[in-house]
């Protein structure tokens, strides 16, 4: 499943990192997701925001939500529900800079959910 992560809001605060991405997103890939970051600010604030999370070989493409990803969007993890009521998937409470934030491992267990997958 091609899942795509919103940047600003849902993966980062400002520049502040959202814990437990690298993990999250290893445990996705292992489970046979391709996993994409995109952002209204461009393909470029994604891949800026891919360095800042390391998360640059678990992600398989940085795009703007302006234009139309070159893959299907099968699933998508968003703080903003407009996206995610368009293409399915995960809205995802804002990241306001807790270093104790757990919340991207419910995106983990949602899509368990979808798929049947570990």
């Amino acid at each position: 499943m091609n899942v795509f992560f919103d940047v600003q809001g849902t993966l980062l605060d400002g520049g502040i990192p959202r814990p437990q991405a690298r993990e999250v997103f290893i445990r996705l890939a292992a489970s046979g997701h391709d996993i994409y970051l995109w952002s209204s600010a461009g393909a470029g604030y994604a891949a800026s925001a891919a360095e800042l999370l390391v998360v640059q070989d678990l992600i398989l493409g940085c795009h703007s939500k302006l234009a139309p990803p070159p893959v299907t969007v099968d699933y998508t993890v968003d703080d903003s529900p407009c996206l995610v009521e368009s293409y399915g998937g995960y809205t995802i409470a804002p990241f306001d800079g807790d270093p104790e934030d757990q919340e991207l491992w419910r995106v983990v267990e949602a899509l368990k959910q979808v798929t049947g997958s570990t």
